[in-house]
C-alpha cells in the first residue's frame, strides 16, 4: 500500500510553479533570459509580427516575468505582467528597481477574475497559461473588453492528439493527489543520479502534478473566433492523432478591430469548454492505452517509492533529456529515428512489460 495513510492534498496553483517547476527551471538566470529571447522572437516570427511593430505597442504578459523582461528589451511602449504567484511578482519587481526599468507594471492577480492594471492592450502574449486555466471564459470575458482597437491576442495552447500530450493525460492518473514533487525528484535522482537536467524535472514535475491541465485542438479556438466575429490566424497542421515528432504545442491568433462590437453575453462554446485528452485511438494504440491504464492504477498498492519511479521512467518516453554518458564523461545525442512513431510504441509497450513485472516481484 501507499506508504502515507492519506494522499497529499493536491497543490494550489498559487504556489505551485513559484515554488516546484521555475525553481528548477530558472535555475540558471542568464540562460533562462535567453532562452526567453529566442522563444519571444521566434513565436512573433511565426506571425509575421516585427520588432518594430512592437515599438509603441502596450504588451500583457502572463507568467513568470522573465516575458515581460524581454519585451521591455524590444522597446515596447508599457508592458504589463500578471502572475498569480506573489514570488513572481517580488522577483520582476526587484528586477525592475535594480535594473531602473519604469514602463513595467508586475501585478500579482488571478487572470480569470481581474487583469490588474492592464488595459488598452496591443499585444497580449497568452504563452503556456490558456490550458493551466479553471476558468477560460472568465479570463477571455476580462480580456476581450480591455484589448486596444488593431489589437492582437497570441496563444500558445498544448495540442491534443500528440505523443507527449496523450502520454502525460495517462500518466497524470497515478500522479495527480499521490505523489509530492519531492517524491519526483527522488525517484528522477535514483534513475539518473549523474547530472540534473533542471529542463526535464521541470517540465516533469509541471506535466505530472500542476492542478489544471488541459489539452486542445485548434479548430476550437478558430471556432470561438469566428462567433466572436474575429479575424484569425493558424498554421497548425489538422490531425486529431498522431503519435509522431508533431509539434505538442500549437499557436493562433486572434486579430481584434474593435473591441466595444464585441458581445460579451456572447459566451464562448468550444474553448470555454473542459477538454483533456481524448482522442479516439487506432486499435493498436487503444490495446496499449489499455495495458498502461491497468499498470497505473496497479500502482496503488505499492509504496510511493516505486509508483514514483514507474512514472518518471514512463515519463523519459514523453520529453528530451539531456542524459550523461557517465562512463565517457560526454552528452549522449540519439540520431534522429526515421520511425519514431513504431520506436515509442513499441518502447511503451515493452516498458509496461517490464515495469508490471518488477512490480511484482
Amino acid at each position: 500500500m501507499w506508504s502515507d495513510p492519506e494522499p497529499p492534498a493536491q497543490l494550489a496553483m498559487t504556489e505551485f510553479y513559484a515554488e516546484h517547476v521555475h525553481s528548477h527551471i530558472h535555475a540558471n538566470p542568464h540562460q533562462t533570459l535567453q532562452k526567453y529571447r529566442r522563444r519571444i522572437c521566434s513565436e512573433l516570427a511565426k506571425f509575421d509580427i516585427s520588432i518594430e511593430q512592437l515599438r509603441d505597442k502596450t504588451i500583457l504578459d502572463i507568467g513568470s516575468g522573465w516575458q515581460a523582461i524581454v519585451f521591455q528589451e524590444l522597446g515596447c511602449r508599457q508592458v504589463y505582467h500578471l502572475d498569480i504567484n506573489a514570488k513572481h511578482v517580488d522577483f520582476l519587481n526587484r528586477y525592475i528597481a535594480e535594473n531602473g526599468i519604469k514602463n513595467i507594471i508586475s501585478e500579482q492577480a488571478d487572470i480569470s477574475s481581474s487583469l490588474g492594471s492592464a488595459h488598452h492592450i496591443d499585444l497580449a502574449f497568452v504563452a503556456g497559461v490558456y490550458h493551466h486555466l479553471a476558468d477560460r471564459e472568465g479570463f477571455l470575458s476580462k480580456l476581450l473588453p480591455n484589448m486596444a482597437a488593431n489589437s492582437d491576442i497570441l496563444f500558445r495552447v498544448y495540442r491534443a492528439g500528440t505523443w507527449s500530450r496523450w502520454l502525460v493525460a495517462m500518466l497524470r492518473t497515478a500522479s495527480i493527489g499521490r505523489l509530492t514533487p519531492e517524491q519526483l525528484l527522488s525517484a528522477y535522482r535514483l534513475l539518473h543520479p549523474y547530472a540534473l537536467d533542471n529542463q526535464f524535472v521541470g517540465d516533469l514535475i509541471d506535466d505530472l502534478l500542476t492542478p489544471q491541465w488541459l489539452a486542445f485542438r485548434p479548430q476550437q479556438f478558430i471556432a470561438d473566433a469566428e462567433r466572436l466575429q474575429l479575424k484569425w490566424q493558424c498554421s497548425a497542421a489538422a490531425f486529431d492523432f498522431d503519435f509522431s515528432d508533431q509539434d505538442e504545442n500549437f499557436r493562433v491568433k486572434w486579430h481584434i478591430d474593435d473591441p466595444i462590437a464585441i458581445n460579451p453575453s456572447n459566451r464562448l462554446i468550444a474553448t470555454g469548454q473542459a477538454l483533456t485528452e481524448n482522442a479516439l485511438p487506432t486499435p493498436e494504440i487503444a490495446e496499449l492505452a489499455g495495458k498502461l491504464t491497468k499498470l497505473l492504477a496497479s500502482l496503488s498498492h505499492y509504496p510511493k517509492r516505486d509508483a514514483a519511479t514507474v512514472l518518471v521512467a514512463l515519463y523519459f518516453l514523453v520529453r528530451k533529456h539531456s542524459g550523461v554518458d557517465a562512463y565517457r564523461g560526454q552528452i549522449a545525442d540519439a540520431a534522429p529515428n526515421p520511425k519514431l512513431a513504431d520506436w515509442r510504441i513499441a518502447q511503451l509497450d515493452a516498458s509496461l512489460t517490464y515495469f508490471r513485472d518488477w512490480l511484482k516481484q
